[in-house]
C-alpha cells in the first residue's frame, strides 16, 4: 500500500510538481497495486470533492425513489473517480491540517453513506486494473493474491471504488485516526463505522482504533447500549474488513450483567456468533437466558436472525430457541416468500442429523408444531418463489421428513433448474 509508508505531504509535493510542467512529465510511479497516474487537467478536469460531498449527503437525504438515488450516486462516484487523485490533491494541497481532517473525515462519511447505492466489483473488474476478480471474493481469508508480475496484491482494497479512490480512502482513515493524538473517541467510532460500511482492509489503522475503544477507560464510561453498538461495529470489522480478532473481554464483562433490550441482547448473540472464533460460552448463556423472556417482541427479520443463532452458536438457552421457534409460528402467517426461505434455511438446521445438536430433541414440540405452520405458508406462496428460496424450503422439508406432493412437485424443478 503506497499510502501507508507515504505521507500526505509528499504525495502533494509530487502534485504541485507535476503541476508546473504536466506536459513533460510522465506519469507518477507508486509501489501501488493500482497504477496511480496524474491525470491531465485538459483531459480530465479535476472535481471538487467538498461539493461532491455535499452532493451525495444531498441525494441520500432527498424523498426519492431508490432507482433513482443508485443512478444518481453511481453518478457522481463515477465522475468523481475519473480524477480522483487530481482532484483529492487539489482539495487538501492549501489547507490546514485541521481543515484537511475535517475535509477526509467528511469525504469518509459521505461515501459510508452513500455506498448501499453502488454495485460491488467482485465480477465487473475491468481487466485494465490489472486485478484478479477473486482478490474479492468472500471465500478468501484476505484480499491477497500472488501474481506473476507482482508481488502481493495489496489487501486493503475497498470492493465498491477503483484502486486509486481505495488507496486514498485508506489515507484518509490513517490520517483522521493516527495523525492527531488527541482524536477523541466518537472521532474514533465514526471512523470505525465507516471503515466497515467501505470494507477497507487497513489492518493497522483498525487495530489502532478497536484498541482504544476497548481500553479499560473507555470501557467504564461507556453506556450498555454503546457498548452493543462497538461490539457490533468490530465484529463486523473482523468479517468484512479482515481485522484479526481482538481482546474483547472488557466489553463482554459489561454485556453479561447489563440490562439490554431485545434488540440488543440479539444483537450480542449476533455478534459472538460473526466472531467465530472467540471463547464467550458464559456470555452467551447470560445473554440467550435474558433474550428467552423477549422472544414474543420479535419481529420477521429478528426472528431469522434468533434462529441463526439458536442453530449455529453452542450454548444457546433451550428455552430461547425454543421462544424463537413459537414466535416464528406466530409470523409464518405474514411471511414473504423471501423471509419463509431464510427461516427454513435454518430451521432446517435443527435437525437430529447433525452432530451436537441438542436443540432438536429438547425444542421437538417447538418443531413439530412449527412446520405445519410452514408448510401451509408455502402452499399460498407457490408460484412466487425463487431459486435459493425454494432450495431451502424443500431442504428444511426433506431434513424434518415432511412430505408433500404439490409442494415438492412445484418447487422441486425450479431447485434444480437454478
Amino acid at each position: 500500500m503506497w499510502f501507508g509508508r507515504r505521507r500526505l505531504g509528499d504525495c502533494l509535493g509530487e502534485w504541485a510538481k507535476s503541476a508546473v510542467t504536466r506536459s513533460a512529465v510522465a506519469p507518477l510511479r507508486f509501489s501501488s497495486t493500482s497504477s496511480l497516474t496524474v491525470t491531465s487537467s485538459a483531459a480530465v478536469a479535476p472535481v471538487d470533492l467538498s461539493y461532491t460531498c455535499r452532493l451525495l449527503d444531498s441525494i441520500c437525504g432527498e424523498q426519492q425513489s431508490e432507482p433513482v438515488k443508485r443512478k444518481r450516486v453511481r453518478g457522481a462516484v463515477h465522475r468523481m473517480e475519473s480524477s480522483v487523485v487530481d482532484s483529492f490533491a487539489a482539495a487538501t494541497v492549501s489547507l490546514t491540517a485541521p481543515q484537511r481532517r475535517d475535509l477526509m473525515r467528511h469525504w469518509l462519511r459521505s461515501l459510508a453513506a452513500a455506498v448501499k447505492y453502488l454495485p460491488r466489483k467482485e465480477t465487473s473488474l475491468s481487466a485494465s486494473e490489472g486485478v484478479d476478480a477473486d482478490r474479492f471474493s468472500p471465500r478468501s481469508s484476505r484480499r491477497a493474491r500472488h501474481g506473476a508480475h507482482d508481488g502481493e496484491t495489496w489487501s486493503g482494497a475497498s470492493p465498491y471504488f477503483s484502486l486509486p479512490t481505495s488507496d486514498l480512502l485508506c489515507l484518509c482513515l490513517r490520517e483522521c485516526a493516527m495523525a492527531d493524538p488527541t482524536t477523541g473517541p466518537d472521532v474514533l467510532r465514526e471512523l470505525l463505522l465507516c471503515a466497515v460500511k467501505l470494507e477497507l482492509g487497513e489492518v493497522d489503522v483498525l487495530k489502532h482504533i478497536v484498541h482504544v475503544l476497548t481500553s479499560t477507560n473507555m470501557c467504564r464510561h461507556r453506556t450498555s447500549s454503546e457498548q452493543v453498538e462497538l461490539l457490533n461495529m468490530v465484529s463486523l470489522a473482523v468479517k468484512r474488513c479482515k481485522l484479526p480478532l481482538p481482546p474483547l473481554d472488557r466489553v463482554l464483562c459489561v454485556l453479561v450483567g447489563a440490562t439490554l433490550s431485545a434488540r440488543e441482547n440479539l444483537v450480542v448473540l449476533s455478534c459472538i456468533h460473526r466472531l467465530q472464533h472467540i471463547h464467550a460460552a458464559d456470555t452467551v448463556a447470560a445473554v440467550s437466558r435474558r433474550a428467552a423472556t423477549q422472544t414474543g417482541e420479535y419481529n420477521i427479520k429478528d426472528v431469522v436472525y434468533g434462529l441463526e443463532v439458536a442453530a449455529l452458536l453452542p450454548g444457546c438457552n433451550e428455552i430461547f430457541a425454543a421462544g424463537v421457534l413459537l414466535r416464528a409460528g406466530e409470523l409464518a402467517p405474514h411471511m414473504s416468500p423471501k423471509e419463509l426461505g431464510a427461516v427454513c434455511k435454518y430451521v432446517a438446521l435443527l435437525n437430529p442429523s447433525r452432530r451436537q445438536n441438542t436443540l432438536s430433541y429438547s425444542c421437538g414440540r417447538e418443531l413439530r408444531a412449527l412446520l405445519p405452520l410452514l408448510v401451509e405458508r408455502t402452499e399460498r406462496l407457490l408460484g412466487h418463489f425463487r431459486f435459493h428460496e425454494a432450495r431451502h424450503v424443500l431442504r428444511c422439508f426433506r431434513e424434518h421428513k415432511v412430505r408433500h406432493s404439490l409442494i415438492f412437485s412445484r418447487l422441486t424443478p425450479m431447485a434444480e433448474d437454478g
